[in-house]
């Protein structure tokens, strides 16, 4: 099977341009989805951490202070 749209040279640079645009979108949305995912995956270990320390019995959890306001 051919995939002539992957392997496609473009000779215009405004095309180019825009297909870099394109890839450096995807690029920066994907590792913020990922900083998300990888933020969410510690504080649930640190979440655990906590709870096996004794936190959860005294229903008192430490609270982040690195988290940017919003």
């Amino acid at each position: 099977m051919r995939l002539p749209q992957l392997f496609r040279r473009e000779n215009s640079s405004a095309a180019r341009q825009e297909r870099q645009a394109r890839l450096e979108r995807a690029l920066t949305d994907g590792l913020r989805r990922l900083s998300h995912v990888l933020e969410q995956a510690a504080d649930l270990i640190e979440k655990q951490r906590l709870s096996r320390s004794g936190y959860e019995t005294k229903k008192d959890f430490l609270q982040r202070l690195d988290k940017p306001k919003d």
